[in-house]
């Protein structure tokens, strides 16, 4: 099957003269005879014709001259060797092919099609961030713009020690950016999440297979892979946030469910730490005892077991501790725990993520419980934690 060759021009001699009668009154609006006798028109309609026969020439290439356009392509030299429609073919697929990493769309389509040589482990899900460094330092917070540097996050298929399978596909990148891009080859970072809700049941309904069926749904809601119905089955997209109104309509939708109440959602396992010294309302500087895994941007929240936490944003992380960009509001004793939170918008009751961000949600941290419907009345009949 021969590739067929682009019509570098198809402009009939019709089409011709009739662009250049659009221009008179643009160009000369003196000239207002536009009939066949006209002179000026007898000498347009010759100019399209002669025109014509040049364009029906233009896609008319020869065999020789393709020959040499492939060996210019390919740094060939000499006569061509086999089929010339098979080069052709050959060639056009090759230049399709992509090699240099310029665009978000290049690194993502290489790091997609990148097979590592020392293990089996294979990209699943990519996003390019451009002018991001997702490698911070604790003075320099996810969202500072980052000129020229590029961050590439990457899920593989398998989970365990991936550093030697990262290092080698920045490799492979490495040798395909521009000269002047920086590049950041790192993972998601996971929000893990806790759910609650009461499930009441319709009247006849097993509470067993409705238990089931919430968590199935609620993992495949919340897979970062296989996401069957959800998502397009690719997964939780990258960044989106988490809203309590979908969770409803879930959890709704279940067969044997008749409504739904007290849905809950939190994020668990962040960075935590404590403080080594009294903190008195009225100052931003916080001394913990660690920093780890707390930048610049992050929201964190002050004994967190309280009724009314107290949250901040930091804006400076040191080896010594934090700095806060609002004053406290009141005074915490050596000790009191400080913990790492994502942004919870009240207005729209959701969880706000990152860009670089996905779900992570375990079955143990998914929290039902089902209500039987006696009577006129409910009551809980089993509270499933799996």
């Amino acid at each position: 099957m021969s590739l067929p060759l682009p019509n570098l021009d198809d402009r009939t001699y019709a089409d011709l003269v009739e662009e250049a009668r659009s221009l008179i009154s643009i160009e000369y609006r003196e000239w207002t005879d536009h009939n066949p006798s006209d002179t000026g028109i007898i000498l347009i309609e010759l100019l399209a014709w002669l025109t014509e026969m040049v364009l029906y020439r233009v896609n008319q290439v020869p065999d020789k001259n393709m020959e040499t356009f492939l060996q210019l392509l390919n740094g060939q030299e000499g006569k061509l060797q086999g089929d010339l429609q098979a080069a052709i073919r050959e060639t056009v697929l090759g230049l399709r092919e992509c090699y240099r990493a310029v665009s978000c769309e290049d690194f993502e389509q290489l790091a997609l099609a990148w097979k590592s040589m020392t293990t089996e482990c294979q990209v699943k899900r990519v996003r390019c961030i451009p002018e991001r460094n997702l490698e911070p330092t604790k003075s320099t917070g996810w969202k500072d713009k980052a000129p020229g540097h590029i961050s590439l996050v990457v899920v593989p298929e398998t989970s365990g020690d991936r550093s030697n399978f990262m290092k080698e596909l920045k490799g492979y990148l490495d040798e395909r950016r521009l000269l002047t891009t920086r590049l950041h080859v790192v993972e998601p970072s996971y929000v893990k999440l806790k759910i609650g809700a009461k499930l009441y049941l319709e009247d006849g309904a097993n509470p067993k297979e409705v238990q089931d069926n919430a968590i199935y749904e609620a993992d495949l809601f919340f897979n970062r892979l296989n996401s069957g119905s959800y998502w397009d089955g690719k997964g939780w997209p990258f960044g989106r946030n988490v809203y309590v109104s979908e969770l409803y309509q879930l959890l709704a939708r279940i067969g044997g469910v008749d409504y739904v109440q007290g849905v809950t959602l939190e994020t668990i396992g962040a960075a935590t730490t404590e403080l080594t010294q009294k903190s008195e309302a009225g100052i931003k500087n916080l001394t913990v005892n660690e920093t780890t895994g707390f930048v610049k941007g992050d929201i964190i929240q002050l004994d967190p077991s309280s009724s009314e936490p107290e949250s901040h944003t930091l804006a400076e992380v040191s080896e010594e501790g934090f700095r806060l960009e609002q004053n406290l509001k009141k005074s915490y004793e050596v000790g009191t725990r400080v913990v790492q939170r994502k942004t919870y918008d009240e207005s729209e009751n959701s969880i706000i993520l990152d860009d670089h961000e996905l779900v992570e949600l375990k079955k143990e941290d998914i929290s039902f419980t089902i209500m039987e419907h006696l009577g006129t009345t409910w009551k809980p009949t089993t509270n499933i934690a799996q």
